[in-house]
């Protein structure tokens, strides 16, 4: 019976260093299941690299771009899918205009508003960083550049702030 009982101390002993060895890399066993699962909380790019980031932003915002209804830049429902409510309080307080309801100044992912604009010549986005994408809006008399900043949302991003960098008549 002590040899018995030895015994299966010696096992539990086993089995509790093998499992707290894999909880100091991050990992535990599941007492349900003998699959053992992550508990590590992993940055989003943890397993890439500092240009395949930069080109995952950088691919989000011109989807966003194109994606978007060029004749309704007014079009609040999908300007909303991409953007945090700190986004939307900016848009909200930086509309000028008398409005009835929701009103937001989504012209400034185009242009900073209060003159005439026409025709687009050319857009182009570069990504600075992982979380940073500037925008520079060519019109055929107008240059408007706008940086966007991104935070990660599950497994694509949001646009959390907008700041202009550059409005100038030609």
């Amino acid at each position: 019976m002590k040899r018995l009982f030895f015994a299966l101390m010696i096992l539990c002993t086993l089995l509790m260093a093998a499992c707290g060895g894999k909880k100091a890399q991050g990992e535990s066993v599941n007492a349900d299941s003998d699959s053992i699962t992550n508990e590590r909380k992993e940055p989003f790019f943890a397993d890439v690299s500092q240009e395949e980031e930069m080109e995952t932003a950088r691919a989000f915002v011109e989807k966003f771009y194109n994606e978007w209804s060029g004749e309704d830049i007014l079009d609040y429902g999908y300007v909303k899918q991409y953007v945090t409510p700190n986004l939307l309080k900016y848009l909200a307080d930086e509309y000028d205009y008398d409005c009835e309801g929701e009103c937001l100044a989504t012209w400034k992912f185009f242009y900073e508003g209060g003159g005439d604009v026409s025709g687009l010549k050319s857009r182009q986005i570069t990504a600075r960083d992982g979380n940073h994408v500037l925008v520079e809006n060519n019109y055929e008399n107008y240059e408007y550049d706008v940086l966007l900043t991104l935070v990660k949302d599950g497994d694509t991003f949001k646009i959390d702030s907008l700041k202009q960098e550059k409005s100038e008549y030609k």
